[in-house]
């Protein structure tokens, strides 16, 4: 009976029915049950829309974490924001560098080590050098 549309209320009990399913059961419906789940249940809808209740769950669930993690990290930034007054300069940059790896914006570092003959050619001169050797 696609066109009846629905409250808020209703998809909001959708959606609380999925995550349910889908997060606090064991085992956990999958998505191609969950469907049929719909449509054994309400079969009021297209599949889509039960794909968008499925999508909406997921959005819930992740936001809960986000949340519990912000909670858990908060007193931890509020702490480091209060190590920037330091006096000490190591500190300071420790809490800078804290602060930065918390927000995402952590630099990843790689190392590589590489073994045997580089050999860089730019026209005639080819510049090579041995592993041995130790250029800064």
């Amino acid at each position: 009976m696609p066109g009846q549309k629905l409250t808020h209320t209703e998809v909001d009990e959708r959606i609380n029915k999925c995550f349910e399913l889908r997060y606090k059961t064991d085992p956990p419906i999958q998505q191609k049950q969950w469907v049929r789940y719909c449509h054994e249940n309400y079969n009021d809808k297209s599949e889509q829309q039960y794909h968008q209740y499925w999508a909406a769950a997921k959005e819930r669930y992740d936001e809960g974490w986000r949340s519990k993690l912000s909670k858990m990290l908060d007193p931890a930034m509020d702490e480091l924001y209060g190590l920037l007054g330091s006096d000490d300069e190591k500190i300071r940059q420790r809490a800078i560098d804290q602060i930065v790896k918390y927000t995402g914006n952590d630099i990843e570092r790689i190392e590589a080590k590489i073994e045997g003959n580089i050999t860089l050619n730019w026209g005639d001169t080819i510049i090579g050098s041995d592993p041995g050797d130790e250029q800064q």
